[in-house]
């Protein structure tokens, strides 16, 4: 059977391409894929610690931090379902996602980190055979720049429908995480626009436009309920047929991003802390 990420294994997008190759001197430890360790889920989790705070990427907040992570980030990603991840240790590449994860915004602690954050890859094809439960270690990526939303063309011609299959059935799944439902519900049914009058700095909040404030309010909390209700019943069929919609329909068509992993090069001292 063919594999259905192979045609797309030798293309990457244009700010990977552009990318130059990382020294070889960075990656003189790097071990041959026979001799290379290679881990399962449990034990980073157990090592590492963290929590998914997107799609791959796991977080450890401040009051549970490990002294062998100094990023408080790591990313365990699937070759199964990402056909753009660096092809070997050292390697730049992509990983793709659907909705960003902000619920720390507003909050103290910084968030996950973007920068010299190790990369553990399964079902890895530098291992022939590589196993799809155990991870290999790739190295330290930064984000070097801001993720890129693709395109319609590229969402036809670049993401296998296995890959959209498997982020229909992601974004649908039953207990999906709080901030995903948000982000889903903001794309598909947007809260309505506040249209009343908006005082002066200089004028009291006259009766009138407490009125329509007060209607706004109203208007939000209904708008609330009826679209959790509909999330709720989204399927995978729905957000297949986003991924086809148009970008000027109404709600737009969706598209993955971009999120860019550029290589600073591969720790053998944090890797033999591993092994």
């Amino acid at each position: 059977v063919e594999d259905p990420l192979s045609k797309h294994a030798d293309w990457q997008p244009l700010v990977i391409r552009r990318l130059a190759p990382l020294d070889v001197g960075k990656l003189t430890h790097v071990p041959s894929p026979a001799k290379m360790e290679t881990f399962s889920f449990d034990f980073l989790i157990d090592l590492l610690g963290g929590e998914e705070y997107s799609p791959g990427v796991y977080y450890t907040p401040p009051s549970r931090r490990s002294i062998k992570l100094p990023t408080h980030t790591w990313y365990g990603l699937d070759n199964r379902v990402e056909p753009y991840l660096p092809e070997k240790p050292g390697a730049h590449g992509a990983k793709l996602t659907a909705f960003f994860n902000t619920s720390l915004e507003e909050d103290d602690d910084e968030g996950p980190s973007d920068e010299n954050v190790p990369v553990f890859i399964c079902a890895s094809k530098w291992i022939d055979g590589g196993h799809p439960n155990l991870y290999v270690y790739y190295g330290s990526y930064s984000q070097h720049r801001w993720s890129d939303k693709l395109d319609y063309e590229r969402m036809i011609e670049k993401v296998p429908n296995s890959v959209k299959e498997y982020w229909a059935n992601f974004l649908t799944a039953a207990g999906r995480p709080e901030w995903l439902t948000d982000a889903l519900v903001k794309h598909f049914w947007p809260p309505p626009e506040y249209t009343g009058p908006i005082p002066s700095e200089n004028s009291k909040l006259d009766k009138e436009i407490s009125k329509h404030v007060e209607g706004y309010i109203g208007d939000l909390k209904s708008w609330k309920t009826k679209a959790d209700m509909k999330a709720g019943k989204l399927e995978p069929e729905n957000i297949l047929q986003a991924f086809e919609s148009p970008d000027a329909d109404k709600p737009p068509g969706l598209r993955l991003w971009w999120e860019y992993l550029k290589c600073e090069g591969w720790d053998k001292g944090f890797y033999d802390a591993l092994v």
